[in-house]
């Protein structure tokens, strides 16, 4: 593994620091790569480096004719390396020693790019508490806000076909333009659950200075909207304000579908007639169809509004008649995703009439009696979640059939609804999907407001049938559950 550090001008202790904390791995064969940018007024930064190369020969040093900034920097620095894989390190940070040997326990199982759990850090790693538990890989949810950041590790063969690993059009968000590009090529994407990374915040660290830099949420926007073009997708990016950093695609819906609402009676006090018409009423996207028996079709009128007993709509979506829509456009929300050739399932924001989360996706838990644990259960509408997950498009295992969308010819190829899953028929849907290599999504910006009670909702209870056929094979290698994450409080 050759380890990327491109130099300019960096503290001595700091820089120190950092070539120890590579020579201290526990997984020796490695190289060390060093770019140096630095002025004349920092020479020191050429005289450390050759000290540590003279007794180490796996530090490869090169002194820079000019300082190119962070994207030429590291561009030259990656000239220099002759591993198969390639670390990026930032000049002022600190791997843990066990870093390089989890990375390469990935790769021998295949894996092509990995990233890491990472911790901020001000004086010594050992004082911080400013944790960053990631999620396994979404497409949607890196789209949403680069949260892979520290610690990357990639093949080298991912770079073919590009010009260099950093663009200089995107310079100040290269990192994330980088992370969109090589996921998009490779083939096996590994999330190490383990903090193996210290970033170090200071003054005039990237950590510190995230905010007011409108070049570097430019330069993300770019990034996100070439991997459009590059992909054959089309939407408008955007900053979901006030998060700068947090974005949001409209992708664009495709010839206006006919779209199956297919209700579900599971109030029996509902008046079907008035809860149809309430949800037209805060409904904007046509043409619809209500699937349904019992409904008296005469009092409705309006254009581009059908009824049956029988969905034949491009598009289902299962709801139940004790649930009703916050959002007037909730259907385009889940629409631009449920269109997309590798979305399985997309399901909305959940909320109870105390504004608290009912439903913000699942995943797998053994601990759990029915297996599944809902993300941010109980959370006030107004609290952002752990690292803003409340406040922008992810991915997610499990979605409630509550209110779920799928296309029709997921549904049928997904084979539909297994009858022998009762009460786990919407989990084991999403499961399937998640199998067959689709993106379950989960969006903020579709809410529904479900008339159940708090206190006494149950979403799913136990089911041997489920856990025999998912939970034993699946929970530990579910890509969206992070053991960490439930000793927060939402989690």
């Amino acid at each position: 593994m050759s380890i990327i550090v491109p130099l300019y001008n960096t503290p001595k202790d700091f820089l120190k620091q950092m070539i120890e904390s590579v020579q201290s791995q526990t997984y020796s064969n490695w190289e060390l790569c060093l770019a140096d940018g630095s002025d004349d007024a920092h020479d020191y930064v050429e005289e450390v480096c050759n000290t540590y190369a003279k007794k180490d020969s796996r530090i490869v040093y090169h002194r820079l004719v000019k300082n190119e900034g962070i994207v030429g920097n590291t561009n030259r620095c990656i000239d220099l390396a002759s591993g198969v894989y390639f670390g990026l390190l930032d000049h002022d940070d600190i791997l843990h020693p066990s870093a390089l040997y989890e990375v390469a326990k990935a790769i021998e199982k295949g894996a092509d790019f990995i990233y890491t759990d990472e911790m901020k850090f001000r004086d010594m790693p050992e004082s911080s508490t400013d944790i960053v538990c990631k999620n396994g890989f979404g497409k949607d949810e890196l789209r949403s806000h680069n949260y892979i950041c520290h610690f990357v590790v990639f093949k080298k063969s991912l770079l073919e076909g590009m010009a260099e690993l950093y663009r200089l059009e995107c310079e100040g968000s290269q990192d994330y333009d980088m992370v969109l590009r090589l996921t998009e090529k490779a083939e096996h994407i590994v999330h190490i659950p383990k903090i193996l990374y210290y970033w170090r915040v200071h003054e005039g660290s990237v950590s510190m200075n995230l905010a007011g830099k409108q070049y570097a949420v430019d330069s993300a926007k770019q990034a996100l909207g070439d991997q459009l073009k590059r992909t054959g997708e089309l939407g408008k990016v955007a900053c979901n304000l006030p998060y700068e950093t947090i974005y949001r695609i409209s992708y664009n819906i495709r010839k206006n579908p006919l779209v199956s609402v297919i209700l579900k009676g599971n109030n029996r006090k509902t008046d079907l007639s008035s809860y149809v018409k309430k949800l037209l009423e805060r409904t904007t996207y046509r043409p619809l169809e209500i699937v349904c028996a019992g409904l008296d079709e005469a009092i409705f009128c309006g254009n581009g509004v059908i009824f049956s007993e029988k969905a034949s709509g491009e598009y289902f979506i299962f709801l139940t008649d004790d649930c009703l829509p916050l959002t007037d456009m909730w259907i385009e929300e889940m629409l631009m995703y449920a269109q997309r050739e590798d979305v399985g399932c997309v399901g909305p924001w959940i909320l109870y009439r105390n504004h608290t989360t009912c439903f913000a996706g699942a995943v797998l838990d053994s601990q759990e009696p029915s297996g599944i644990h809902l993300i941010n259960r109980g959370m006030p509408e107004d609290e952002q979640g752990y690292e803003a997950n409340m406040r922008h498009v992810r991915n997610t295992t499990i979605l409630t059939g509550r209110c779920l969308m799928i296309a029709r010819k997921r549904f049928s190829e997904l084979g539909g609804f297994d009858s022998e899953m009762k009460g786990f028929r919407d989990a084991d849907l999403c499961l399937k999907s998640r199998d067959a290599g689709y993106w379950n999504v989960w969006t903020c910006f579709a809410k529904i407001e479900s008339g159940r009670s708090p206190g006494r909702d149950v979403v799913w209870k136990e089911s041997d049938a489920f856990r025999k056929k998912w939970l034993e094979r699946l929970w530990q290698e579910d890509e969206f559950y992070h053991p960490l994450l439930k000793a927060l409080k939402w989690m």
